[in-house]
């Protein structure tokens, strides 16, 4: 396994953890305003805007640590060079996707809401808001990403992700072995993908 891709790969697996990632855009829908109040009420006691930024990126850079700990294992990382870069690389995780946060978290926490109010009622909405708006509730909607970082939950994943990666690397390599397959009979395709700037060098 090279090391390049599999950094790439951390830094993706660590990117679909976005609380809107599988929220698909209708653009003729619109989302009722009292509905998109309410749901606009629990976000915020999930993810206070002031916080959210910090927050989501604690629980990214948390996810990568513990994706690192499982699944990096094997003689090259046992190498202390090689562990030492890959350590930078998630500890520097933060610092690399703030600018891309500060971008998209608008539009993620907007497509959030909207897909509440797909989501619940109008009544539905209400008992949560109420709820997020209590003490106790506060408390757990400000608690939930947190729980990530629980000893319990981070060595749970780390066992996950200790058993997921030599199937990644398998599927990985087969998938590869494919597409490689697919180009070499479809030469046109190469074509075409070079004409798009696929594989160029920057």
């Amino acid at each position: 396994m090279r090391v390049a891709p599999f950094a790439l790969a951390l830094a993706a697996a660590v990117l679909t953890v976005s609380p809107a990632a599988l929220t698909a855009q209708d653009e003729t829908y619109v989302a009722p305003p009292e509905e998109l109040a309410l749901a606009n009420v629990i976000i915020e006691a999930m993810y206070p805007a002031d916080k959210r930024e910090t927050m989501l990126l604690e629980l990214w850079s948390s996810i990568a640590s513990q994706y690192m700990t499982g699944a990096m294992s094997g003689p090259m990382f046992e190498e202390p060079g090689i562990r030492a870069i890959m350590d930078r690389f998630v500890a520097d995780l933060p610092n690399t996707f703030r600018p891309i946060f500060a971008n998209q978290l608008p539009r993620i926490f907007e497509a959030t809401a909207i897909a509440y109010t797909r989501e619940f009622t109008l009544e539905e909405l209400q008992e949560i808001a109420h709820f997020a708006q209590t003490p106790s509730g506060s408390r757990y909607f400000a608690k939930l990403q947190k729980l990530q970082s629980d000893p319990a939950v981070t060595a749970a994943n780390q066992a996950y992700f200790a058993e997921l990666a030599p199937l990644a690397k398998t599927m990985g390599a087969k998938v590869g072995k494919e597409v490689e397959n697919y180009l070499l009979a479809n030469p046109d395709v190469i074509e075409r993908l070079k004409k798009a700037g696929v594989g160029r060098k920057n």
